[in-house]
């Protein structure tokens, strides 16, 4: 046996130790997580009791294109397009697209249709002037004053309304940017419901986790050192939509960021009890301001590029940045028509898919003669977040739970790689028959591969509680588990 080959196994051997050491320090007072039969991911560590060698790495979508798939024609939509909110209607078996057209010196809210979720039609709707005084445009909204922005739109969570079977929330400007609530049979025709105010001036009140709706936005913060005027993220929530409570900065700069790190918004699906895999994934723009060049007398930066972060959270209220390190998507390469800024909307599920429609802008925040179109970019279906090795190998160790089911599958690209799985008891010691050797080793890409133990099958330990342990070796990539 070679040296390298015998330092590879020592090394191995002392990372079972250690991982096995940490598990049986862990399961004093331990609770145990009920698993169902839905995917569990490795977004964050609700599942994870210990990663040993091993890092989270986000997964970065793939453009469809080297173009926009929405771009402005005509003349009521100016040069910007921007800020998509897309949801599917079971109903009508079509997408619904909403989005921001930036005309001279005025803002409409357009809309537009698909079928398949990649190609869009602007239908002539005739409901409302838009320049010249002509109906014939796909203008949904546009407010009393020079703005109709809508921030979100979602199917009503409650089915026997028939008449508010889409709700909005959108901002006009009068008086000055002022927050609406809306309501639509067929998500065409909008009544306006109530003028709910600024929400980011929204104090106090009641604070629960997953409510009926919440938003999180933009809220000013100030610069410890310099005193400068900066961009963080504020949370408000309501039952109806129209009442909101419960106010509170939830994401702000941390000590080791850049200074000059901002967050200029962020979004997530609009419900609070509308969860991807039992958590909350949001998109953070990131402002990379500039200090010397475009800054306000009151401090106000207004120069830089802006890319999106991806974060996630249990309760809507705790949010967790995921990998620091790693832009969920960045920037266009440069001289493309999304060289300068970002901003991504919520997932929407098309198929076995994730499509992340986003703003793509040509230059930097606070560029003129600027342009931008709505880009679209995609990854498979629950390849959002892997786990994989820092060097060679690693192991994770999950925490204390009971599944229901017969078998595991894991969602894992092992092509140059491979996995293996043991299984732990409460103590923290490895069940016979369910230990590494005995089981079979993966070492291909799929998102629902069965892992096998040669002897044993994992069904007659449905209602234990249990641990799982995954060993990761090479470029093996393991975005989650199922138990069915």
């Amino acid at each position: 046996m070679s040296h390298d080959m015998k330092h590879r196994r020592l090394n191995a051997s002392l990372l079972g130790l250690l991982a096995g050491i940490a598990t049986s320090a862990a399961v004093q007072g331990a609770e145990t997580v009920s698993v169902g039969t839905t995917p569990e991911l490795f977004v964050d560590n609700h599942l994870v009791e210990t990663l040993d060698g091993l890092k989270r790495v986000v997964q970065q979508p793939r453009r469809v294109s080297r173009h926009p798939i929405l771009t402005a024609e005509h003349p009521w939509e100016g040069r910007v397009l921007q800020m998509p909110c897309v949801l599917w209607d079971p109903l009508q078996k079509i997408f619904h697209m909403y989005y921001w057209a930036a005309g001279k010196n005025v803002t409409y809210t357009c809309y537009a249709r698909s079928k398949d979720g990649t190609r869009w039609k602007k239908p002539t709707l005739g409901l409302h002037a838009g320049p010249g005084g002509s109906k014939q445009n796909n203008i949904v909204l546009r407010g009393t004053g020079r703005v109709a922005r809508t921030r979100y739109v979602v199917l009503n969570p409650r089915t026997d309304d028939p008449q508010r079977r889409f709700l909005a929330l959108y901002i006009d400007n009068v008086p000055g940017l002022t927050e609406f609530a809306a309501s639509s049979p067929d998500g065409l025709h909008w009544t306006t419901e109530k003028t709910i105010g600024d929400l980011r001036h929204v104090r106090g009140g009641h604070t629960s986790s997953n409510p009926p709706f919440f938003l999180i936005e933009q809220q000013w913060g100030t610069d410890p050192g310099d005193g400068h005027r900066y961009r963080a993220i504020w949370r408000t929530e309501s039952r109806d939509m129209k009442t909101w409570t419960g106010g509170r900065l939830v994401i702000e700069r941390l000590a080791d960021d850049d200074p000059n790190l901002e967050f200029y918004h962020a979004c997530s699906h609009f419900l609070g009890t509308s969860t991807y895999r039992g958590m909350h994934l949001g998109y953070l723009y990131l402002f990379h301001s500039s200090p010397t060049k475009g800054v306000r007398p009151d401090g106000v930066r207004l120069e830089g590029t802006v890319d999106t972060a991806l974060i996630s959270s249990r309760d809507t209220i705790h949010w967790t940045r995921v990998d620091r390190r790693r832009r969920f998507l960045p920037l266009g390469p440069a001289g493309s028509w999304d060289a300068g800024m970002n901003y991504v909307a919520p997932e929407v599920i098309v198929g076995r898919r994730m499509h992340f429609y986003y703003s793509g802008w040509k230059f930097t925040h606070g560029a003129t003669n600027n342009s931008a179109g709505i880009g679209l970019a995609t990854l498979p279906l629950d390849r959002i977040v892997s786990i994989e090795p820092e060097t060679t190998r690693g192991a994770l160790t999950t925490r204390l739970m009971r599944f229901q089911g017969e078998r595991l599958e894991v969602n894992v690209d092992a092509d140059d790689g491979h996995l293996k799985v043991e299984v732990l008891d409460e103590a923290g010691q490895v069940i016979p028959g369910f230990d590494v050797g005995a089981c079979r080793t993966i070492s291909s890409d799929s998102p629902h591969r069965r892992v096998r133990w040669r002897r044993q099958k994992l069904k007659q330990l449905a209602g234990q509680p249990i641990r799982l342990r995954f060993h990761l070796a090479e470029d093996c990539r393991l975005f989650g588990f199922r138990c069915r």
